[in-house]
């Protein structure tokens, strides 16, 4: 069983429009020079060091430099993860809409998000100052399948919803 939603043009045409965006967002952060991408990511690890540090700036710089470091890691492993994430659940969502309900489609969706995860990193040594990492395709693999189980436990949860209240109409 699909949710009949799904199926709707104007609703596979979003999907697969907000999917493409996704991947396109992806393929331009690779994009970025490494030093434009540690501003980015700078901004964000910055406002967590304030958060979890609040004396950050008194420490000696040896330390500052330390701590920045790992927490800039943390804040760009995390962002990996919670991008192919959203990709996995749009990829899942997009392949329902188009081809129905299937045993095939999460893995589809993973096997595709992985896929991408890899040209992405491919893409990334091309870049300047940028590296391709086979631990980056693990872990953007992992946000994949995330996203892709998270959306089908959401689908399931729908339907059984939906199937109940099927069953409450024809029983009185």
């Amino acid at each position: 069983m699909t949710i009949n939603g799904l199926q709707k043009t104007w609703v596979r045409i979003l999907l697969t429009v907000l999917t493409v965006a996704m991947m396109i967002l992806i393929f331009c952060f690779s994009m970025e020079p490494a030093d434009r991408s540690d501003q980015t990511s700078g901004r964000f690890t910055r406002q967590v060091i304030r958060r979890v540090y609040p004396d950050y700036e008194s420490y000696p710089q040896e330390r500052k430099r330390s701590i920045y470091d790992s927490i800039q890691h943390l804040v760009r492993k995390i962002a990996h993860f919670t991008e192919f994430a959203i990709l996995g659940a749009l990829l899942r969502l997009c392949l329902e809409s188009w081809f129905g309900a299937g045993k095939w489609i999460p893995f589809a969706a993973w096997a595709g998000g992985t896929l991408y995860a890899g040209t992405d990193e491919l893409h990334q040594l091309l870049t300047d100052g940028r590296s391709g990492q086979w631990t980056d395709v693990l872990l953007d693999s992992s946000g994949v399948l995330t996203g892709v189980a998270v959306t089908t436990f959401v689908l399931w949860l729908i339907i059984r919803r939906i199937k109940r209240k099927e069953q409450e109409k024809e029983c009185p």
